[in-house]
Order: C-alpha cells, then sequence, then structure tokens
C-alpha cells in the first residue's frame, strides 16, 4: 500500500540510490516515467513547502481531481440569507449557477542531483532536502504559468489574453502610472470581489506605487500594513514590469483561480546515468491544470501600447 511503513522504507531507500527491489514500488510506478509518488505523509510535507513558494498557491482555490475526469463544475450564487418566518422557493439554484470546464493533466518536470554520498548517508535527511529543492523548483515555474500561461502544455494564466482577467483600466501614458488610474482600477471590480480582494505586481511596479500621493500629499501604499485602499499587496516576480502594452497589476479576488493537482507528485532516480560521477539523479513530475473560472472577478492595469 502507498501509505504503508514499507512503502515508505522503500521509496526513500531508492532515493538514497539503492537497489530496491519491491512490490510495494513496482505496483504503483507510473507507467511513462518509471516514477514513483509521494506517499501521503511525504506529499504533505511537500505541498506545505509548495505553498511557502508560491503566492499565487496562496491565494488560489486548490482542487484535488485525481479521481475526476476531464470536467469540473464550479458554482455561482449570489443570492443571500433572508430574515423571515417564511422560506422564500424562489430563485432557488438552477441549472445557469453552475459552470463547467473542462480540465488537462499539463506536465511539468523538474531534474536535481546529488552526490551519491550525501544520499547514501543515514544521517543524511534526504526527505527534506528533497521535498525542500522540489519545492523551490517547481514553485517558481508553477508561479510563472500560473501568471503568465499560455493553455498550450500548461495552465492558462491570470494574464492570458483571452481567458484570463479583463482589463480594468489602460493608462494614458505608455511608461508611468497615475493615482487616479489606481483609483479607477480598484473600483473597475465588482464590489463582491473587492472584499477579499488583493494587488499583484513585481518589485519594479511596486517601487512605482510606493511614490504616488493624492492631492493633499496622501502616499497611496499604507507602509505600516503594506496595503493599497486597506487591500494587501504580494509581490510576485512573474508579473510584468512596467512597460507598452505589460499588464503589471492585477486585482481582484484570486480564489476564482482554480488550481486543479491532477495526480500527485511523483519521483523517479536516474542511478546509472549519473554513477560513474559519484552521483544519484531525481526527475519530479507534477500533473496540474489552473484557471481563472470568473474572469470579471480579477481586473488588470494595463499599459498605453504608445
Amino acid at each position: 500500500m502507498i501509505n504503508s511503513t514499507a512503502y515508505y522504507n522503500d521509496f526513500w531507500n531508492e532515493m538514497r540510490g539503492m537497489e530496491v527491489i519491491s512490490d510495494s514500488l513496482s505496483n504503483v510506478r507510473e507507467s511513462k516515467t518509471n516514477a514513483c509518488p509521494l506517499l501521503e505523509e511525504s506529499e504533505k510535507k511537500y505541498m506545505a513547502a509548495l505553498k511557502k513558494e508560491s503566492v499565487v498557491r496562496q491565494l488560489a482555490t486548490v482542487v484535488n481531481a485525481t479521481k475526476s475526469d476531464s470536467r469540473l463544475w464550479t458554482f455561482d450564487y449570489t443570492g443571500q440569507a433572508e430574515w423571515s418566518d417564511i422560506v422564500n422557493l424562489e430563485g432557488l439554484d438552477t441549472e445557469e449557477d453552475f459552470q463547467r470546464f473542462d480540465i488537462q493533466a499539463h506536465r511539468l518536470s523538474e531534474f536535481i542531483k546529488l552526490g551519491l554520498e550525501f544520499a547514501a548517508d543515514q544521517s543524511f535527511a534526504i526527505e527534506d532536502y528533497l521535498i525542500g529543492k522540489m519545492a523551490r523548483c517547481f514553485g517558481t515555474s508553477e508561479e510563472l504559468a500560473f501568471v503568465n500561461g499560455t493553455g498550450e502544455n500548461q495552465p492558462i494564466g491570470i494574464l492570458h489574453d483571452a481567458e484570463g482577467a479583463e482589463t480594468g483600466v489602460t493608462t494614458e501614458n505608455a511608461s508611468s502610472i497615475s493615482y487616479d488610474e489606481i483609483i479607477k482600477l480598484y473600483l473597475s471590480v465588482d464590489k463582491k470581489y473587492r472584499k477579499h480582494g488583493t494587488w499583484l505586481m513585481n518589485d519594479e511596479t511596486a517601487l512605482a506605487l510606493r511614490t504616488l500621493k493624492d492631492s493633499a500629499g496622501n502616499y497611496l501604499w499604507k507602509d505600516i500594513n503594506e496595503t493599497i485602499f486597506s487591500k494587501p499587496v504580494q509581490i510576485v516576480d512573474s508579473m510584468p514590469s512596467i512597460g507598452k502594452g505589460q499588464k503589471m497589476i492585477a486585482f481582484g479576488d484570486f480564489s476564482n483561480y482554480w488550481l486543479v493537482q491532477r495526480f500527485p507528485m511523483t519521483i523517479r532516480t536516474l542511478r546509472e546515468l549519473f554513477a560513474v560521477r559519484g552521483q544519484v539523479g531525481y526527475l519530479g513530475c507534477e500533473y496540474l491544470d489552473g484557471k481563472l473560472i470568473r474572469k470579471d472577478a480579477v481586473k488588470v492595469l494595463q499599459m498605453a501600447a504608445d
């Protein structure tokens, strides 16, 4: 069984470069890559480490769809509870409240190497090392796709022209941003999404916004709690910098970005290939998809083209 003590021991012994012949591994190896999935305990550690590496993962809705088919249903209901002695049966859930979208299993791979001397040393915390290393590598690549993904062999990013966030404001100037344009972007988002809104931008854009003031000389950016209009600012390196036509600020409720995990992360050891160098290689693979389910939940500020 994948969550058994025997599987745990066999899996991490193989990661140490040992030759392990065991039904506990052979019965679960992925046919295409000959890799084995992380067992539940290690998977939880990995997901916790991965979340720390990705701002989008912290804000998005993470859906595990390892046993479902190629479609998911979303639900959108804007009603509210009422104070009444009589139950109102009008306006109950209808088919129009549901939306279906297709999901893929895009493969993201990462390769790392480790000296056999370290790997074989029982005092070396190989589980912590591999989980931390994989999380850092995958977290960077994931976030790039969650923001700028094309949908071709990768998730559809938040800034995708057709399937991503809507443009709330286009600047008048191609190289600078005004205080009023930030206000317009904020108010372009429906109040139901503003309530849990977050700002996304990179460091360069953040530096530009920190200097903006209103007519009374008050700074737009509140240093005391790192907010703009009382909404938190998150720095994401994958967001574009200021430039002609660039979408360099996103604001809204990013829980409407669904990150769909299709299969657990798998790792395959590559002993023979690097044995002559005194190393062992590790091929890690993730299978996931992502899409902004409600495009109006997030709006972007786009720089003028000229």
